[in-house]
């Protein structure tokens, strides 16, 4: 019997040890963050809240939180490359990337707005990617887009809107609602449409919300960088 006991005490702490080794390989890292600015915090799926630092890991299942005047900027491992904005909340809902057609990638901005430029998921199966707006799911089609959640006090209409700065975007509601959007165009769902009023839009204007800063300069160093000159 107590040969027996000896045998649970010290094989016990060795199971659990080589279960939470297998927990924390199975979870791969989905990306890495470049830059970070202001009070930015990552919420994991397991409700664990960690501060968001430079070249930390972002996961599936983690949502990226930033504060006021906080920005966060992250590139995938297909090298997707995005920007988190003040006061926005993005999920990482799913990603897999294995070099195969089923590589697969879906974003959620749950609150503000984000930056993104497609990976080689959205280059080489741009129909497994996706962002996803309040009512609103967003299809890529080797984009650099803007989605944003726009709520009342601000100078843009309160809605859901998706500008494409390069490619071609598909706005689409459960409703069956959809529209393709173009470079400079913006998609637009209103959040209280008017009698008669479509509740899938295309605006000619650019929206206010949109803005550049070092971080879109660092985004469009890593999307074209320089390439030195032969003398």
């Amino acid at each position: 019997m107590k040969l027996v006991s000896l045998i649970f005490k010290f094989m016990i702490p060795m199971l659990i040890t080589v279960l939470v080794n297998k927990i924390s390989f199975a979870a791969e890292p989905a990306g890495l963050i470049l830059k970070v600015s202001g009070e930015t915090n990552i919420l994991a799926a397991s409700g664990e809240l960690r501060e968001a630092t430079k070249k930390g890991l972002v996961y599936v299942g983690d949502t990226l939180k930033t504060a006021a005047k906080a920005q966060a900027f992250v590139m995938m491992n297909d090298k997707t490359r995005m920007i988190v904005r003040e006061n926005s909340e993005v999920l990482i809902e799913a990603f897999v990337y294995e070099k195969r057609d089923t590589d697969r990638q879906s974003t959620s901005l749950l609150k503000g707005a984000l930056r993104s430029i497609s990976g080689e998921i959205g280059k080489r199966t741009p129909k497994n990617v996706n962002y996803k707006a309040a009512t609103a799911t967003i299809g890529i089609r080797g984009t650099d887009i803007d989605v944003a959640i726009i709520g009342d006090g601000q100078v843009d209409r309160p809605g859901v809107y998706n500008y494409v700065r390069d490619g071609t975007t598909e706005v689409a509601l459960a409703s069956g609602e959809r529209v393709l959007v173009e470079k400079e165009k913006a998609g637009f769902i209103p959040e209280n449409p008017k009698p008669g009023e479509p509740l899938v839009q295309i605006l000619d204007d650019r929206p206010a919300f949109l803005s550049n800063s070092g971080f879109d300069t660092l985004m469009k160093q890593l999307t074209n960088p320089r390439v030195p000159s032969i003398r």
